[in-house]
């Protein structure tokens, strides 16, 4: 039902309807459009479209859309527009892909850098030594090129945690 309506409004160039139907799909945690909201996210252009899909992703809470999210983040098209997106991976289990995210700490975007950095923190306590060793690393690497104070909280906290777990 939701799919034809969205194909007719993107068909007629209606966007505002398009991220109405959307965010109407999120409210409700439809997941019967997943797989049209993915494919749709991927495809786009419009930045204010895949914000709403992101959103609406991250109220449906399904973790299969961390890895989409995580690969349009990463897409250089998206520079300039990555925090609603970043956002978007709070309510799912993202952990995986956390050394995707850290980079992005040393943003010249203040949202995409704090978004980043608290993405970091939300899962501090739940990464693995080797996690933590290979985020360390990647923020040494970064401040080496960028002197974001940021970057400097991260790779202080990232060590104190890593001491008090093995102190």
């Amino acid at each position: 039902m939701y799919t034809n309506m969205l194909q007719k409004h993107l068909s007629q160039g209606d966007m505002e309807g398009v991220v109405k139907q959307i965010a109407y799909i999120g409210e409700k945690k439809d997941i019967t459009q997943f797989a049209f909201l993915i494919e749709l996210l991927k495809s786009t252009d419009n930045a204010i479209l895949r914000n709403t899909i992101a959103i609406a992703l991250s109220d449906i809470g399904d973790d299969r859309a961390v890895e989409p999210l995580i690969e349009v983040i990463t897409d250089s098209k998206t520079s300039g527009s990555r925090g609603t997106l970043l956002y978007a991976l709070e309510n799912l289990n993202y952990i995986v892909h956390i050394e995707n995210i850290i980079p992005f700490i040393g943003d010249s975007s203040l949202e995409v850098s704090a978004q980043s950095f608290m993405l970091l923190e939300q899962m501090m306590d739940k990464l693995s030594d080797l996690q933590n060793l290979r985020c360390q690393t990647i923020i040494e690497m970064q401040i080496s090129h960028n002197q974001s104070k940021l970057l400097e909280v991260a790779l202080d906290m990232l060590k104190k945690w890593r001491y008090q777990v093995q102190g």
